[in-house]
């Protein structure tokens, strides 16, 4: 059987382990971008029509059907979508961390996770190629988690400015909804402003979201969604954290985002995939193997390492009490985007730290899977496994966690210990999650 996760028959050295590993599995299976694609768009080639989100789409009415993507599940969905159209859409572009041959859609490698001046030239290509749609054009946008990088416009700020503003919030532990609602405010192409640029044509937006709670409006910054965020959210979420100070900036000419709905009356925005996907995956997999389940969060936030002792046993939360007093096989699931603040110079990522955080808490006969669903926790690595026995391979090696810990180091605490899980790029993106089996 060939695994998602690289790296599975190595870390499945126990029962436990090898259980908690297909419960991840499941979960990411269940967000393959393809398959969401086929479940999300249906298409009948013979009449040439279109099925997306409760509406239909007859091809013929319009001259060009046009396919841009931008984010981590870009170039597999246009990918899909383009072998399913059977050579209707007329040109494409794509910006994605991965590229391939896709005939007339053209495919650019960005940066993430910040843009450099390859995603701006790349975005200029991509509007460009918008700029002649009309009223007869029909617009297919794959719009992913990392698209807020990926499709980069900045407004009367230089790249590495606005490299400067994101890096201070990420510093700080902002969360996602306040980075991206300063991307709305310093950029011309997100908070609607695609969708202002693609009027009057007829779009439709495959979301496939990686933001807690999946607000659509916050998902790659929302390029295709009317913006409810202001220039005054954008401007308090930068004196919160004090990020020009932290920037070396004197100001910040923040814009406001359209507000008109003209301009969005025409876009059919469709989530195709969420993390609550993965967690029901997960649920039925941990079920099938005799487990207990309860679902902690889909959409928690908050520090990695304050989490970390919410999830395993310090500070439970009242409503969980009776599902740690239940059958002795149990299992723990949750999805969301956790935060990190950098105190230290190592490296890791966002779910090596939580489960870092989490190793002096565990019992014996439990263990914890952290996971980066697209296959990158700021790192090669898609995240951590950790237990007992990863516990005493660091005391064996001489290994203190809290040090790693404390310098933010997770990646290489892992990688002496044998804990990185590895996936390489999904071609998804919808949060994180985790899986905590206990028996």
């Amino acid at each position: 059987m060939e695994h998602i996760i690289k790296n599975f028959d190595i870390l499945a050295s126990s029962p436990l382990r090898r259980q908690a590993l297909q419960i991840a599995e499941a979960g990411l299976e269940a967000i393959n971008t393809r398959i969401a694609v086929r479940r999300t768009v249906a298409y009948d080639a013979r009449g040439q029509v279109m099925r997306v989100g409760g509406k239909k789409y007859r091809l013929q009415d319009f001259d060009r059907v046009v396919c841009v993507g931008f984010g981590k599940a870009a170039y597999d969905a246009v990918s899909e979508l383009q072998a399913m159209l059977a050579g209707r859409i007329s040109c494409g572009f794509v910006i994605d961390l991965k590229e391939g041959d896709l005939g007339n859609i053209v495919c650019k490698i960005g940066t993430h996770p910040y843009p450099t001046k390859v995603n701006i030239e790349a975005t200029r290509q991509l509007l460009a190629m918008l700029s002649s749609c009309t009223e007869k054009d029909l617009v297919l946008c794959v719009v992913s988690g990392g698209g807020s990088a990926l499709l980069c416009s900045p407004r009367d700020l230089t790249c590495e400015q606005e490299v400067a503003i994101i890096a201070g919030l990420t510093v700080k532990g902002a969360a996602i909804q306040e980075l991206n609602t300063v991307r709305k405010h310093i950029s011309t192409v997100t908070g609607g402003q695609l969708a202002k640029m693609m009027y009057p044509a007829t779009v439709i937006s495959l979301i496939f979201s990686d933001v807690p709670g999946d607000d659509v409006s916050m998902v790659a910054s929302g390029p295709t969604v009317l913006d409810a965020t202001t220039a005054r959210d954008a401007k308090a979420i930068i004196d919160k954290y004090d990020v020009l100070a932290t920037a070396g900036l004197p100001s910040c000419n923040l814009i406001e985002t359209p507000k008109d709905e003209k301009y969005f009356r025409k876009v059919n925005n469709v989530l195709a995939v969420s993390a609550r996907q993965a967690l029901l995956a997960m649920k039925d997999r941990a079920e099938e193997l005799g487990y207990d389940v309860a679902i902690f969060s889909d959409h928690y936030q908050g520090q990695a390492r304050d989490l970390a002792s919410v999830i395993v046993n310090t500070g439970r939360p009242a409503p969980l009490r009776r599902f740690w007093s239940g059958s002795p096989r149990q299992v723990l699931l949750g999805a969301g985007e956790s935060t990190v603040k950098i105190l230290g110079k190592g490296e890791g990522g966002r779910n090596q730290e939580m489960a870092l955080a989490a190793l002096p808490l565990l019992a014996e006969r439990q263990v914890l899977v952290c996971v980066a669903s697209d296959g990158h926790d700021n790192t090669d690595a898609a995240g951590a496994i950790v237990d007992q026995p990863i516990a005493a391979r660091a005391k064996a090696l001489g290994l203190d966690p809290g040090f790693y810990l404390n310098n933010n180091d997770s990646y290489h605490f892992f990688q002496d210990t044998g804990g990185l899980l590895m996936t390489g790029l999904t071609g998804a993106n919808v949060s994180d999650f985790f899986v905590l089996l206990s028996s």
